[in-house]
């Protein structure tokens, strides 16, 4: 999911048909770009891993938390899934989120607690198992990514979804756009660290090429040069951006892709490549009618 790319969107500080939103709209799908140009907006699709970011930087627990979404009467459950996936995770210490394998059995909502839940469900995006991702990202996906970027668990640190901007010389205006921002202390002095969430380790060049040169939001700079990482949504690995553009090559890249997105063509690349993409994304709507291409997707005008 690219949570963060539709908020960009959706953010009314970032003018429609900025080069940058452009390009990125354009490398994720040509089709969502042109849609976005068109005038159309995003339908945001939730989240539960973002979510569960977002409120797992407050001051309440995880159960505070299942209360607020309507969803206390079934803390025991995800009492239950967490048990089950620490104990797997001990007897599977050699493999990475071995819950994700299809042995483990945990996870389940049984049909006789759903009665009741319904309106809690639907604060969580109105899937049965969002409750239990939204569960797994707090207590377990949170702690495994800061053990892949190599903070220690002994390190007094936050995390918080905060806005960033996303700047090149050649543009006046910045782009407001979320990221995973973390803050260790280290003596006296703050260091911090940002993150993009991935899917099955893919990494979208220019994301986090932006991302690497980004600034923050206010007046101040960062206290040091940020390393950036890909943060699996999935296995929980982090790894360091992998970046094979140079920061010299970046404008051009921009204003091909950012050209590109204005004159087309929009081939719809992800649900010719990579389908699952297209159901999280927030112009299925328009390029789908009854689970088959709406007949706008591939006209020219």
């Amino acid at each position: 999911m690219y949570t963060d790319l539709f908020l960009a969107l959706l953010n009314r500080e970032n003018p429609r048909g900025h080069p940058l939103l452009s390009a990125l709209l354009y490398s994720f799908c040509p089709a969502a770009a042109r849609w976005w140009l068109k005038g159309a907006d995003p339908v945001l699709p939730f989240d539960p891993i973002w979510q569960a970011v977002k409120d797992h930087n407050s001051e309440d627990t995880l159960g505070m938390k299942l209360q607020y979404y309507g969803l206390g009467d079934v803390a025991d459950l995800v009492g239950q899934y967490i048990k089950g996936v620490d104990a797997y995770r001990f007897h599977h210490s050699a493999v990475q989120a071995p819950e994700l394998l299809p042995f483990f059995r945990g996870g389940q909502f049984p049909l006789n607690r759903r009665f009741g839940s319904e309106n809690g469900i639907r604060n969580l995006g109105g899937k049965w198992e969002n409750l239990f991702l939204y569960a797994r990202t707090w207590a377990f996906l949170v702690d495994d990514w800061r053990a892949g970027m190599r903070i220690p668990s002994d390190a007094n640190f936050s995390l918080k979804i905060e806005p960033v901007k996303l700047t090149l010389a050649e543009y006046r205006l910045p782009v407001h756009f979320d990221a995973l921002v973390w803050r260790m202390q280290v003596g006296h002095v703050t260091e911090v660290r940002l993150g993009l969430l991935v899917q099955r380790g893919k990494q979208d060049l220019l994301r986090f090429a932006l991302l690497s040169l980004s600034s923050t939001d206010g007046d101040q700079p960062w206290p040091n040069l940020p390393l950036v990482y890909a943060l699996d949504r999935e296995t929980g690995e982090a790894k360091l951006a992998d970046l094979p553009i140079s920061r010299e090559n970046l404008p051009e890249l921009v204003r091909q892709l950012s050209d590109a997105a204005k004159g087309g063509p929009y081939p719809p690349l992800n649900a010719l490549q990579q389908l699952s993409v297209c159901k999280d994304c927030g112009y299925a709507w328009l390029c789908y009618h009854k689970s088959n291409f709406s007949p706008h997707l591939l006209s020219e005008e």
